[in-house]
């Protein structure tokens, strides 16, 4: 056991060795400024984002149902945030998830929300094969960690393709959204959910997953977003 140890201990000073040497041969470029040799999000960037406090965080969004879904954000979307989403989800910046999971965990801790599983917003399969990877994904494993609730991302399928949503009006992106998700019952049923997004814009998406769910047999769900249009 101890020998294991020893060698578990090894492997892990070698890759903060690389890493380290990796930093100084390509330094991270901020995804907020661009600044290098700051780290992926520096301070700079981090203090100038609009974060919100818990009261100011939740907007409350009506399901086809009459429900009604709480959305909790971390901040307002607009500059240096904004740019950091645009790098984290379109520059292959995937590190930046860390980062701004942080500040959703923060939040979601600030008001007080419980859940028995993390649901990611998933992304199509040919969307997620230009991409690389489902940042919905990342930031909810590092909200996993943070929370200590396990994430259920085979909970919810998109089951085909939408249009990107940046330039659809409000009625054009529920069209888009409908029918555009399926729940598994036997991941669902009876279980309080927090589902988990980057940007919360006319909130078509998410009422439309958590419409799913509630269908599916969810007992309760809320959703958590980085950032608030």
């Amino acid at each position: 056991m101890l020998r294991i140890s020893a060698i578990a201990s090894v492997i892990g000073r070698g890759q903060r060795t690389f890493a380290f040497l990796l930093d100084l041969l390509y330094p991270p470029r901020c995804g907020g400024c661009g600044k290098y040799g700051e780290g992926w999000w520096c301070t700079a960037c981090n203090n100038r984002t609009q974060w919100l406090n818990a009261r100011d965080s939740r907007v409350s969004l009506e399901l086809p149902s009459g429900q009604s879904l709480t959305v909790i954000s971390a901040a307002n979307f607009g500059p240096p945030l904004r740019e950091g989403i645009h790098c984290f989800k379109y520059e292959g910046q995937p590190q930046l998830a860390e980062a701004f999971a942080a500040h959703m965990s923060a939040i979601a801790k600030a008001n007080a929300l419980s859940a028995d599983g993390i649901v990611p917003v998933p992304l199509h399969a040919t969307r997620l094969k230009e991409r690389g990877f489902n940042q919905s994904l990342l930031l909810a494993r590092h909200i996993s960690a943070a929370l200590g609730r396990p994430v259920e991302a085979r909970a919810l399928q998109r089951i085909r393709p939408t249009q990107q949503q940046a330039h659809l009006s409000a009625t054009a992106r529920k069209e888009n959204m409908r029918g555009a998700f399926a729940a598994l019952p036997e991941r669902v049923q009876g279980r309080a959910l927090m589902l988990v997004d980057d940007v919360l814009t006319t909130g078509a998406t998410l009422v439309e997953c958590a419409h799913v769910l509630y269908e599916a047999g969810a007992q309760h769900v809320v959703a958590l977003t980085l950032a608030r249009a």
